[in-house]
Protein backbone atom coordinates (compact mmCIF):
# COMPACT_ATOMS: atom_id res chain seq x y z
CA UNK A 1 0.00 0.00 0.00
CA UNK A 2 1.16 3.22 -0.73
CA UNK A 3 1.51 5.95 1.70
CA UNK A 4 0.67 9.65 0.77
CA UNK A 5 4.01 12.03 0.50
CA UNK A 6 3.80 13.97 3.01
CA UNK A 7 3.48 11.03 5.52
CA UNK A 8 6.36 9.88 4.76
CA UNK A 9 8.30 12.69 5.67
CA UNK A 10 10.08 13.31 9.35
CA UNK A 11 7.89 15.26 11.79
CA UNK A 12 10.53 18.20 12.26
CA UNK A 13 10.10 18.35 8.40
CA UNK A 14 6.41 18.22 8.61
CA UNK A 15 6.11 21.07 11.44
CA UNK A 16 9.03 23.35 9.50
CA UNK A 17 6.61 23.16 6.11
CA UNK A 18 3.53 24.23 8.39
CA UNK A 19 4.98 27.25 10.05
CA UNK A 20 6.59 28.15 6.46
CA UNK A 21 3.13 27.68 5.03
CA UNK A 22 1.01 29.70 8.00
CA UNK A 23 3.92 32.15 7.23
CA UNK A 24 2.86 32.84 3.80
CA UNK A 25 -1.00 32.55 4.46
CA UNK A 26 -0.48 35.35 7.04
CA UNK A 27 1.25 37.71 4.31
CA UNK A 28 -1.26 36.82 1.76
CA UNK A 29 -4.12 37.95 4.43
CA UNK A 30 -2.35 40.61 5.85
CA UNK A 31 -3.44 42.59 2.48
CA UNK A 32 -6.47 42.02 2.18
CA UNK A 33 -9.82 44.10 3.84
CA UNK A 34 -11.51 42.36 5.85
CA UNK A 35 -15.89 43.12 6.58
CA UNK A 36 -15.15 42.00 9.91
CA UNK A 37 -11.65 42.77 11.29
CA UNK A 38 -10.28 40.62 14.28
CA UNK A 39 -8.41 42.22 17.66
CA UNK A 40 -4.91 40.97 16.24
CA UNK A 41 -4.16 42.31 20.28
CA UNK A 42 -6.82 39.64 22.08
CA UNK A 43 -7.25 37.84 18.99
CA UNK A 44 -10.90 38.16 19.04
CA UNK A 45 -13.48 37.84 16.65
CA UNK A 46 -16.95 39.66 16.77
CA UNK A 47 -19.19 38.89 13.93
CA UNK A 48 -22.61 39.79 13.61
CA UNK A 49 -25.80 37.53 15.10
CA UNK A 50 -26.82 36.21 11.47
CA UNK A 51 -23.16 35.63 10.28
CA UNK A 52 -22.82 33.34 13.81
CA UNK A 53 -26.46 31.99 13.03
CA UNK A 54 -25.07 30.63 9.40
CA UNK A 55 -21.88 29.34 10.90
CA UNK A 56 -24.26 27.58 13.38
CA UNK A 57 -26.06 25.99 11.05
CA UNK A 58 -22.62 24.91 9.25
CA UNK A 59 -21.53 23.50 12.29
CA UNK A 60 -25.03 21.48 12.70
CA UNK A 61 -24.85 20.02 9.57
CA UNK A 62 -21.20 18.74 10.15
CA UNK A 63 -19.48 21.11 7.86
CA UNK A 64 -17.27 22.82 10.24
CA UNK A 65 -13.84 23.34 7.43
CA UNK A 66 -16.32 25.83 5.65
CA UNK A 67 -17.00 27.64 8.69
CA UNK A 68 -13.49 27.79 9.61
CA UNK A 69 -12.89 28.85 6.11
CA UNK A 70 -15.80 31.58 5.98
CA UNK A 71 -14.89 33.23 9.09
CA UNK A 72 -10.93 33.18 7.95
CA UNK A 73 -12.25 35.17 4.86
CA UNK A 74 -14.56 37.79 6.37
CA UNK A 75 -12.22 38.29 9.39
CA UNK A 76 -8.32 37.88 7.76
CA UNK A 77 -7.82 35.88 11.50
CA UNK A 78 -5.38 32.88 11.03
CA UNK A 79 -6.42 29.12 10.83
CA UNK A 80 -6.04 28.86 14.84
CA UNK A 81 -7.90 31.58 15.79
CA UNK A 82 -11.09 30.75 13.46
CA UNK A 83 -11.16 27.33 14.42
CA UNK A 84 -11.24 28.56 18.09
CA UNK A 85 -14.16 30.69 17.56
CA UNK A 86 -15.70 27.90 15.45
CA UNK A 87 -15.34 25.00 18.49
CA UNK A 88 -16.52 28.19 20.78
CA UNK A 89 -19.72 28.53 18.36
CA UNK A 90 -20.30 24.71 18.16
CA UNK A 91 -20.82 24.19 21.88
CA UNK A 92 -23.12 27.23 22.30
CA UNK A 93 -26.77 26.02 22.04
Amino acid sequence: MNKPMLSRLPRPVLQVILVVLETIFALIRTKGVYPFPYNTTTNTITLPAQIDHELHGLVAVGKQVEAVKRVTRLTGAGLRVSKDYVDQLAERP
